[in-house]
């Protein structure tokens, strides 16, 4: 079923009232000229779990007026990854027939203080195709005409995408980014600030790729121009399930290699494979050969995003080996137990908490 869309002539955008949050949803929505709340505009995450409640009828008074036809865009994150997979996922709207003046988003996060929310998330537009004035407002406006589109992309269920988010992000999604770099890559997360989990020991998976020809990337030191130049010349990739992969499958072609290396245990990596399979065709190569978990106690584990976890190493290279991403598996010893003690120490003193190891599913 094709996706929909409605233009509101007359409609008001609340973005931040005054309500009762649940997880990570909050009271913001789209009004109607007769005051009647806008179902399509409610935000999702990954089709079940919303992001945004109906908030309180009658809306609050606007401040503001915007002339014009507008895009309603949804929730604009400052993450990256919910950038990618929720900010992304109405820009299809362009594609529609309307002439779009400008987008409008719930701003996430909020303090109350900013109109609009600026920074990192202008380059990331502009990189997914947006060539119009932007609001993010913290306070109620109304709009000329504001077109919903229905959301095509997000996590979970929603992760395959939908055939018009996709023709619009091949058409649009770094259009006017040159391919640069080398054929292989490996994405690290050796230098993600302590709370973000990793591979104990990652070093040493660096060390033996870079020994296969592959190039170390660290995806957060470049922005994001860069980021997708290394995506689109890169054929093979070797990567943690990370938030970088979300970004690689845009750029992956049929016949690319993509090899996961599991970090954590859990179902997050079947959506990886779920997005490059629809994305690209491919299949790529899950690998998941995790020994233990370590957390702090009061690390949120939900989704395992605060894991630290250890790898059999051997294992892991003999996997690369057979399905011919490396030729010399020997480098993939496993690392002495002193060095991932005085690893685990460092991170408990930077986490400001031990690190105690987590039973594996």
């Amino acid at each position: 079923m094709p996706l929909s869309h409605l233009v509101v002539d007359g409609a008001t955008v609340v973005s931040l009232v005054e309500g009762k949050t649940k997880g990570v949803s909050r009271p913001a929505g789209v009004f109607d000229a007769a005051g009647n709340a806008v179902p399509l505009a409610q935000c999702s995450r990954d089709g079940r779990q919303r992001v945004t409640t109906p908030p309180p009828a009658p809306p609050p008074a606007a401040t503001r007026h915007l002339s014009g036809t507008w895009l309603f865009g949804g929730m604009l994150y400052a993450h990256f990854g919910h950038f990618l997979c929720e900010s992304t996922a109405r820009l299809w709207g362009f594609d529609l027939p309307e002439k779009i003046d400008g987008v409008i988003f719930h701003p996430k996060p909020t303090d109350g203080k900013t109109r609009r929310l600026t920074g990192p998330t202008q380059p990331w537009l502009a990189c997914a195709g947006v060539r119009v004035p932007v609001e993010a407002p913290v306070d109620t406006v109304t709009v000329d005409r504001l077109v919903i589109p229905e959301q095509g992309f997000g996590t979970g269920p929603m992760i395959a995408g939908r055939p018009e988010y996709h023709a619009y992000m091949r058409r649009a999604f770094g259009s006017d980014i040159a391919a640069e770099g080398p054929e292989r890559l490996y994405i690290s997360r050796t230098r993600l600030f302590s709370k973000r989990g990793r591979i104990l020991a990652e070093d040493r998976i660096e060390a033996a790729l870079a020994a296969e020809g592959y190039e170390v990337f660290h995806p957060q030191d470049h922005d994001i121009a860069v980021q997708i130049a290394r995506y689109k010349a890169a054929r093979t990739v070797i990567s943690t399930d990370c938030s970088a992969l979300h970004l690689a499958a845009f750029f992956a072609r049929a016949g690319d290699s993509v090899a996961i290396i599991a970090r954590r245990p859990g179902p997050t990596i079947h959506e990886f494979t779920t997005q490059y399979r629809a994305f690209a065709g491919i299949d790529p190569l899950v690998i998941d050969h995790l020994t233990g978990l370590y957390a702090t106690e009061t690390a949120r584990l939900a989704q395992m995003s605060e894991i630290y976890a250890t790898l059999d190493f051997p294992a892991t290279g003999a996997a690369l080996a057979a399905a011919g991403y490396i030729t010399d598996p020997a480098r993939w010893t496993a690392p002495p137990e002193a060095d991932l003690a005085a690893e685990r120490a460092r991170l408990s003193e930077r986490l400001d908490a031990p690190l105690r190891p987590v039973p594996l599913p």
